[in-house]
């Protein structure tokens, strides 16, 4: 093995290890413990997948660190374009949830305020004795 699957090996274990910490803690959440459980086992599988593509990746032009820096920036970019659609749900179900709360609260303004008149007229006594 050389220096650079090596690396490679050790920086999945440890991604695979500090996402299982942090999913015992609760400080990351199932979805997504699962989602970087599975890149952490992505990257242990990819140090002899790459190492068997070097000789391929030398025949294109490519260093063998050039090659899997490649490798690495396109898999961080669909990793981002993920995070990126899972965010903008999060944005949009917390926006429905405002204007949801928005409108409940109007309505329960409206309809405290019809009480509270239906309340005065009822306990306003002052045209008891007058004439009619």
């Amino acid at each position: 093995m050389t220096a650079q699957e090596l690396l490679m090996e050790g920086g999945a274990l440890a991604l695979l290890v500090s996402t299982i910490v942090l999913v015992r803690l609760r400080l990351l959440s199932i979805r997504y413990g699962l989602g970087w459980l599975s890149v952490a086992i992505a990257g242990l599988a990819a140090g002899p997948v790459l190492a068997g593509l070097h000789k391929e990746a030398q025949k294109l032009g490519f260093t063998p660190t050039g090659f899997s820096a490649g490798v690495f920036i396109v898999f961080l970019g669909l990793l981002c374009l993920q995070l990126s659609i899972s965010l903008s749900g999060l944005h949009r179900a917390i926006q429905n949830l405002t204007e949801h709360a928005a409108l409940m609260e109007e309505r329960l303004r409206r309809v405290e305020g019809r009480a509270a008149k239906d309340s005065d007229s009822e306990n306003d006594y002052s045209h008891i004795g007058e004439p009619a």
